[in-house]
């Protein structure tokens, strides 16, 4: 019976040869072609192709793609905060005298997952500026990081199983999916059928989004500014309204994020420059409209300014920290609304986010570049816990003003700020 019994196992390891030589030859190709393309920058090797820099899919997965941004490259300094600041903020801007930069604010982020990503830059990078985006808004919503955000599958997730994390960076399935997507970009293998222009950014599905340095590069062009702050600004600020009337308390795990943001840069010497994103007046005018119960947010004004003036009292040998307040009807934050479905305008795309032309007067005046452009002299202010009054006041008055200056745009907001969920 010995001869069969050889026979019998000799026949189990050639099928076993047969199913295990394929597919450890098909996992070691999918590798190998996962760290040439890198779709995601998370796996930087020698033989990455430096070619598909423009064609990284990261619009997707911005956690996941930002983390390897900060993986893949050598930076001197980040900018964070969402997508306010992933839009706005230009980091290949001459004014920053071969500084590298890293744009890695992720849309719809919040006070949490920017000192997440601080935190992770800071440990990969010896970085000497950071950048921080504050959302008003943002310290009253309980949503500490959206489930649906990605944030899990990226590397800035800390619990869960980070070799198995980092071995699907490199072999998975889902990174050879987004490896032949990255190809398809480039090469255009397969073309893309003509559709109609996108009115969300949900809608784009194409190479490009986001620069080899972070920056959201969308086809922003091809949205008609109305429409936009129609269905999807509005519908943000409603969402916030309703949150607001049913509770305006602080969330204490992000006030002690904002700790960590200091404290973090304080510890590794990183100087740290807070601000406060505008928006569009015709968005922030919606929070008067629907009676919000705090419309010029004194509430997270007064929070961030306290929380800047306990990190000074406790550590006043450190290098100030400076918060700069955009978030007003200054007449940059007012600009007038483009006629009908015409597309952006100079300086706004829709009700929440400036456009590169504003953020660079934003940048000049955070960082005492030169102004070229002279309608930005005095735009912005900085807040401390000695003028919150009066910048509340500032902006009240502001509100005001737009009313009567702005007559058409303000009426267009009367009359569209519940439309937000219409065709």
């Amino acid at each position: 019976m010995a001869a069969p019994r050889r026979s019998f196992q000799r026949t189990c390891r050639r099928y076993f040869l047969w199913l295990a030589v394929p597919l450890v030859v098909s996992v070691l190709l999918m590798s190998f072609l996962n760290t040439l393309v890198n779709p995601l920058w998370l796996t930087p090797m020698p033989w990455s192709d430096p070619g598909y820099a423009d064609y990284k899919p990261i619009h997707k997965y911005p956690r996941s793609g930002k983390a390897g941004i900060v993986r893949s490259g050598k930076w001197d300094a980040v900018l964070l905060g969402s997508s306010r600041v992933d839009i706005a903020f230009d980091p290949l801007l001459p004014q920053w005298q071969g500084k590298r930069v890293a744009n890695l604010a992720l849309r719809g982020g919040t006070l949490s997952e920017h000192a997440a990503m601080l935190e992770y830059a800071s440990e990969h990078q010896k970085l000497e500026l950071a950048i921080v985006g504050l959302d008003l808004a943002d310290l009253t919503n309980p949503v500490l990081i959206s489930e649906k955000s990605g944030f899990e599958d990226s590397p800035l997730a800390r619990g869960g199983d980070g070799i198995e994390r980092e071995l699907r960076y490199v072999a998975g399935v889902s990174t050879f999916f987004d490896t032949l997507k990255c190809i398809n970009y480039r090469y255009k293998i397969i073309p893309k059928k003509k559709k109609k222009a996108p009115e969300s950014d949900e809608d784009q599905d194409s190479a490009g989004q986001y620069s080899a340095q972070g920056q959201w590069v969308r086809i922003i062009e091809e949205r008609p500014m109305r429409v936009v702050i129609r269905k999807e600004s509005y519908h943000f600020a409603d969402v916030y309204t309703k949150a607001r009337h049913q509770s305006m308390a602080l969330v204490q795990p992000k006030l002690d994020d904002l700790h960590r943001i200091i404290s973090l840069c304080r510890e590794k010497n990183i100087r740290l420059i807070l601000c406060i994103p505008p928006d569009h007046a015709v968005f922030l005018s919606s929070f008067h409209i629907r009676n919000d119960p705090d419309p010029d947010f004194r509430v997270d004004r007064t929070a961030f300014a306290k929380v800047i003036a306990e990190e000074t009292a406790a550590h006043p040998e450190a290098s100030p920290v400076v918060l700069w307040d955009f978030a007003d009807f200054h007449p940059l934050n007012c600009e007038s609304l483009p006629p009908g479905e015409a597309v952006m305008g100079h300086d706004w795309a829709d009700g929440t986010h400036a456009l590169p032309t504003l953020g660079k007067i934003m940048l000049s005046r955070m960082l005492d570049w030169p102004l070229v452009d002279g309608r930005g002299a005095d735009y912005g202010m900085k807040l401390d816990v000695s003028n919150v009054d009066a910048r509340v006041k500032q902006v009240a008055e502001g509100f005001e003003r737009y009313k009567q200056e702005h007559p058409a745009d303000f009426k267009w907001a009367e009359e569209n700020v519940e439309r937000f969920g219409e065709p």
